[in-house]
């Protein structure tokens, strides 16, 4: 048979070898495991596996020593699993070892904090003239009550703020009067003083009842007057119709309403006016002032729609002007009477040849229309285009000359 390896020297611990022991015994089916270690002088703590072995299969035939090799390495796989446990099982000792004297270390720290609190608690109640019981019974107290009485100490606070402000002025007011000397009335004056200022008092608490009586009288009246809110609401917006009414037409003499009228009247003759201004002096365009009822202003067109005072017309201007306001009041009285005849005083002196003629074709397209046209002028040039005329010549003496002409 060759000869055998030097095996691993094992070093155990004494139970750890008893149960190695006895785990060969079975292996090798009740040997006398003790004689063999006897035999090879192992003692309790130090195993050499290969003389174990050696001295088993000097025991064993041959037929058993495969057997036995294969138990014997299942034996040394148990032996090493049993180290690794017995290595696991002291690591968690050493672990719960040193929780447990951290545990004990925060309980001596604990210990420490609160005999260091109840000291400081005793300390405390002692200044406060306290006792455990006292405090106890405090802390039994809720919020509410713990609210009430922090607005109970700012009562209190204000009220000693007061009376610290009131108690500086008296001793002001004490120090001044000190400073002073002696009181202003005499000693045989101050009790009928004292008197007046007391039947003052009275008569002001007199007054004081009085007004406070008139006030609860009002508010029962206010209280009566209160069902009536909804007539007196509607009364107001009544009265507030009327009064815009008033402001535009109203008025004693009825001199609003006329003029309201009239501008209304105004605005169909100046629509009028201006289709005849079209035709006369197509440059302009007559309209109401803004904010006026009945003063007038004229656009010139011809200046990008530029509003002009009629007073900044010309002679002629003016004479069109007004020459188209009054066909367009000879239309605006033709809906309900016709008005055929229109006479012209004056005027046809300021106007230049051109507009001379415009105007005379305008008055021309009347008469043919079949209206009376009636022109008082004194330019010659324009009494020879009127074919039936009545002239005038002065005498003197203050006596005239009539002639009928082309009648």
């Amino acid at each position: 048979m060759p000869r055998r390896a030097p095996g691993p020297l094992l070093l155990l611990p004494p139970r750890q070898v008893e149960l190695l022991v006895l785990r060969l015994v079975v292996v090798f089916g009740g040997m006398q495991v003790p004689e063999v270690l006897q035999a090879r002088k192992v003692d309790a703590g130090r195993v050499d596996t290969t003389a174990l072995v050696a001295a088993m299969e000097a025991e064993l035939d041959a037929s058993g020593r495969r057997a036995l090799a294969r138990r014997v390495g299942e034996a040394e796989q148990g032996v090493t699993a049993g180290q690794k446990r017995t290595e696991a099982a002291s690591a968690e000792v050493a672990s719960r070892a040193a929780s447990q004297r951290a545990a004990k270390a925060a309980a001596v720290e604990a210990a420490a904090r609160a005999a260091a609190a109840a000291a400081a608690l005793a300390q405390s109640l002692a200044a406060r003239a306290l006792g455990i019981e006292e405090l106890r019974r405090l802390l039994a107290y809720g919020e509410e009550w713990l609210a009430a009485a922090q607005a109970a100490r700012e009562r209190l606070e204000r009220a000693r703020h007061g009376a610290e402000t009131v108690l500086t002025e008296r001793r002001r007011r004490l120090v001044e009067h000190r400073a002073t000397g002696q009181p202003a009335l005499p000693e045989a004056e101050v009790g009928p003083a004292v008197a007046a200022r007391e039947a003052e008092a009275e008569a002001l608490e007199g007054e004081r009842r009085a007004v406070a009586q008139r006030l609860a009288l009002d508010e029962a009246k206010r209280g009566e007057a209160g069902d009536l809110r909804p007539q007196v609401d509607a009364q107001a917006e009544t009265a507030r119709l009327w009064g815009e009414l008033s402001a535009l037409i109203g008025s004693a003499d009825g001199k609003k309403f006329r003029t309201f009228a009239q501008s209304l009247t105004l605005d169909v003759l100046l629509a009028h006016a201006n289709g005849h201004l079209a035709g006369l002096a197509p440059r302009y365009r007559l309209q109401r002032v803004p904010g006026s009822d009945l003063d007038l202003q004229v656009v010139d067109q011809d200046m990008g729609d530029e509003v002009r005072s009629v007073n900044s017309l010309s002679g002629g201007e003016g004479f069109l002007v007004s020459l188209a306001l009054a066909l367009g009041l000879s239309s605006l009285s033709a809906r309900d009477i016709r008005v055929d005849s229109l006479f012209v005083d004056e005027g046809f002196g300021t106007l230049d040849p051109d507009t001379l003629d415009v105007a005379m074709a305008t008055l021309d397209a009347l008469q043919a229309a079949g209206r009376k046209v009636g022109i008082i002028s004194h330019v010659p040039g324009l009494a020879e285009r009127i074919g039936a005329r009545v002239e005038v010549t002065p005498l003197g003496s203050g006596r005239s000359r009539v002639a009928v002409i082309g009648g």
